[in-house]
């Protein structure tokens, strides 16, 4: 698989100036839905964060496996399975990444066992730049605390 870093280019954000930045993150999106892909990109343009894509779960493994990733952004169902084959990869990997489910259908008990299985943060689609902002400043916050020993 061909490196899909996607590289953000203007600055954007009304939440965004509230959080001190010391370093980028990684955000893996991980969606079949070429119209995810473009908003959260479009979401994420200007901001601190290195984008990874991919379409299917075995592309996002491939992405885990190469690169240390701060917030994933996944699809409820994808065209080779369901997020929860991907988060059990991913909390393996690492427990501090936040994984944020994308639910098209919107019903609330997909989202109570989401947030059961260990999710961090569900949002809808369409996906919204204020949801996705803070899914990132959750991301800050967490790294700040990792990096002054404060555990939450």
């Amino acid at each position: 698989m061909s490196d899909l870093a996607l590289a953000p280019k203007n600055v954007s954000s009304r939440l965004w100036n509230s959080v001190e930045t010391h370093r980028e993150w990684n955000a893996l999106i991980v969606s079949a839905s070429i119209e995810n892909r473009k908003a959260l990109l479009r979401i994420l343009e200007g901001l601190p964060v290195d984008t990874f894509a991919a379409t299917t779960i075995e592309q996002a493994r491939e992405v885990l496996s190469r690169h240390s990733i701060d917030a994933i952004f996944c699809e409820e169902s994808l065209p080779d399975g369901s997020y929860r084959q991907l988060l059990e990869t991913a909390t393996a990997k690492n427990k501090m990444t936040r994984f944020v489910v994308m639910l098209r259908t919107g019903e609330w008990d997909e989202y109570l066992g989401a947030m059961r299985l260990g999710v961090t943060d569900v949002v809808r689609c369409p996906l919204q730049p204020i949801e996705v902002e803070l899914v990132l400043i959750g991301v800050a916050r967490d790294r700040a605390r990792q990096d002054t020993g404060v555990i939450a």
